[in-house]
């Protein structure tokens, strides 16, 4: 698995996943509302989150009709990893 997260985080589309990652980690939030704090198209975020879904980096939580998308835990364990790597360049 770890291959495979290598992949996620070298993809050009990372930086878009690090700038989603970056507001649910704030407060869980709609993919429609990330769209707008983000200033990208709504396809664009659930292709997006989609994938950090896949990889276990976000979970969803639905309430009535409403999708909302928070950081799971693996998340803040490959963010610790993220970290120690850029400190060690």
């Amino acid at each position: 698995m770890l291959l495979r997260l290598d992949e996620i985080f070298q993809n050009k589309g990372w930086d878009t996943r690090k700038k989603i990652l970056d507001e649910l980690k704030n407060k869980p939030q709609t993919a429609y509302e990330l769209s707008k704090k983000l200033g990208l198209n709504y396809s664009t975020i659930k292709y997006h989150l989609e994938i950090l879904e896949k990889f276990g980096l976000v979970n969803i939580n639905r309430y009535k009709t409403k999708c909302f998308y928070a950081v799971s835990k693996n998340y803040k364990i490959v963010e610790k990893y993220l970290e120690e790597e850029i400190a060690k360049r």
